[in-house]
């Protein structure tokens, strides 16, 4: 099973590139870990300071994300391949991997939450 981060940093360079933009080296795979991250934190128990963490090291190292909220469906789409949930395997706290059903409502909270980050 591939690891979240990575389905949604390929996603969110895919997106981007569709509309004209690109990360820095690296950008879209910090954010990736950082929605990760914050899936973790909400449902296997990830320490809050470690999301900060990583949402604060995306951001400096990286720039921002590259997200408009009219990108959500076509993020849907490639992440939760159009429905309303997935099966994934998230950061889990001891630095394992846990696999979890991740909800379209909790998906579209982390998107909100990387892009106010």
């Amino acid at each position: 099973m591939t690891e979240f981060s990575s389905i949604l940093a390929d996603a969110l360079n895919r997106v981007a590139t569709e509309h004209g933009l690109s990360y820095k080296e690296g950008g879209a795979i910090a954010w990736g870990h950082t929605g990760a991250a914050y899936l973790s934190s909400a449902l296997c128990g990830f320490p809050t300071a470690r999301l900060r963490s990583l949402q604060y090291s995306a951001r400096e190292i990286t720039g921002p994300v590259l997200l408009d909220c009219k990108w959500y469906d076509r993020l849907i789409e490639l992440c939760l391949n159009g429905g309303d949930e997935v099966v994934t395997s998230l950061p889990a706290p001891d630095g394992g991997l846990s696999v979890r059903h991740v909800s379209k409502p909790l998906f579209l909270e982390m998107l909100d939450f990387c892009r106010e980050g």
